[in-house]
């Protein structure tokens, strides 16, 4: 620094050093301020270069551990979830087991057996569905085809990954089989039907409509043997229902053919909608399955009390012999037709029940008239009842009225399981305990793989907090230091401000060499 020569005043030197000095000294301050304001040690990436880059990569990898422990805690939390389903696994294994030893004593009869098979299989069932509903995200969990990889670490490549591919569903445990097709069996002691054969329905659609049980197939109603026409021919038979008679007395069955045009096999309802007092009837002829009007029409009632049912000009083959005087506007009657040539066949399950058939192949339970009507065929001819079974008959018309073939139906995608015998039930035990070792060993691999998540995010959280502490005090200020400076630089700026005004004044003392 060159001295200062207060003789030559062409540049006031003292008072330049003077304000540089508070120059600097404002900077200082300025710098001191912006930390104590902003907490920061590095304000610029001129405070500190190469602390900053240090910092920034410090400040990346905190937040990479931030992550990993989200990443590691939703980890631990799908694992989770998977563990409650094998937990219930468990608990379901440890009553079959109970359910097994139980029918392996032969202190049980047959009754209680059945009644321990069908829980186990409720059981299987129940495996299936936690099989089903142990998801994540919609993806399920325990069905054996999961494979995860968490991201466990900050860099690429610091990855665990969870598999299992043991599935865990009743099949795959081998404690229950399940059926992939419908098992039809024939009783041949009870099966009375000519040459009949039975087989699963080619109408797979319906195959549902109709439970496992034991069922029955019966020849109820035949139309042979019925009223003759006057052309000799023999025609079809009709059935009353009385208890759905309104505004009818003294009604008396029959029929004779009128035309070619005879009537379809059904149940019929005709409702009257006017009776004219010249004697004229107005009706509508309804089938009751379809809902579709099979004729409708004006005839002149016969004083014999005749009604030939006609559709417009054409007859269908069907005439009532009614009551004349009882006749009136609203009446109604429903009947069963059995045309000629055709058999009435009805399917009752166990307990006695006729099984009726709707228009869409549904079954339902009730007393009236099935409506599975099947016409005389040719030989090896085959009967779709549209609920699942089908049947065969080599000869119609050995058919007599009364017969029957039973048949037992087990559904498709049922379980099975089997301890008939205390033997059997001695089996499934052994299989229950295979099935607990597989689903054990699932449980403890899942358990070993949740401790070392819990390491890991233990680890992740020590590792972050120190790189925070490095962090910190590469790029936060400390704020007591900094105070001190401040207060330092305070003194010194007004100092600075002083000697800068005294530096003015110097010069001063030359015009006195002027006087």
């Amino acid at each position: 620094m060159p001295n200062v020569d207060l003789t030559r005043i062409g540049s006031n030197i003292g008072a330049m050093y003077s304000l540089q000095s508070l120059l600097d000294i404002n900077n200082k301050l300025a710098a001191t301020q912006t930390r104590l304001a902003t907490g920061k040690r590095i304000n610029s990436a001129a405070d500190d270069p190469a602390g900053l880059t240090i910092a920034t990569k410090m400040n990346a990898r905190a937040e990479g551990l931030r992550v990993t422990m989200d990443n590691i805690s939703d980890a631990k939390n799908m694992l989770s979830v998977a563990e409650s389903g094998i937990n219930k696994l468990t608990d379901i294994l440890t009553k079959m087991r109970s359910k097994a030893n139980q029918a392996a004593s032969d202190t049980l009869g047959t009754t209680e057996r059945q009644t321990i098979q069908s829980q186990l299989q409720a059981f299987a069932a129940q495996i299936d569905d936690i099989i089903n509903e142990t998801k994540w995200n919609g993806v399920r969990l325990l069905d054996g085809s999961t494979s995860k990889t968490f991201q466990t670490g900050v860099d690429a490549g610091e990855t665990t990954v969870w598999s299992l591919s043991q599935k865990h569903d009743a099949i795959s445990l081998r404690v229950a089989t399940k059926k992939d097709a419908v098992t039809l069996t024939e009783d041949v002691v009870d099966q009375s039907f000519v040459s009949g054969s039975l087989a699963q329905s080619t109408t797979s659609s319906k195959l549902s409509s109709i439970k496992t049980g034991a069922y029955g197939l019966y020849v109820v109603d035949m139309a042979s043997g019925s009223a003759v026409a006057a052309d000799g021919t023999t025609q079809g038979t009709i059935n009353l229902t009385t208890s759905n008679v309104i505004g009818f007395n003294s009604l008396t069955s029959g029929c004779v053919a009128a035309a070619a045009d005879e009537l379809a096999s059904g149940t019929y309802r005709l409702d009257i909608t006017n009776v004219t007092t010249s004697g004229c009837v107005s009706y509508n002829l309804i089938n009751t399955l379809s809902g579709e009007t099979a004729a409708s029409g004006t005839n002149v009632l016969a004083s014999t009390g005749s009604l030939a049912l006609s559709d417009g000009s054409t007859q269908v083959g069907l005439t009532l012999n009614i009551d004349v005087g009882a006749i009136q506007t609203g009446a109604q009657i429903t009947f069963e037709y059995i045309k000629s040539g055709d058999v009435k066949i009805q399917m009752k399950d166990s307990s006695g029940l006729v099984r009726q058939v709707l228009s869409d192949g549904n079954l339902t339970t009730g007393s009236a008239a099935s409506a599975m009507y099947v016409a005389s065929g040719s030989a090896a001819a085959q009967y779709e009842t549209g609920v699942g079974v089908r049947f065969g008959l080599e000869s119609w018309s050995q058919l007599t009225e009364g017969q029957k073939m039973t048949f037992e139906f087990e559904e498709m995608g049922q379980y099975v399981v089997n301890v008939s015998t205390a033997s059997k039930a001695a089996e499934y035990m052994s299989a229950i305990d295979r099935a607990m070792d597989i689903v054990n060993q699932s449980m403890a691999d899942l358990g070993s793989l949740m401790a070392r998540m819990t390491i890991k995010e233990e680890a992740a959280s020590a590792a972050r907090i120190n790189i925070e502490s490095a962090y910190n005090r590469i790029m936060n200020a400390n704020m007591a230091e900094e105070q001190v400076n401040a207060s330092k630089y305070l003194v010194l700026q007004q100092t600075a401000v002083a000697m800068l005004a005294q530096a003015n004044q110097a010069p001063q003392f030359l015009l006195s060499l002027f006087r």
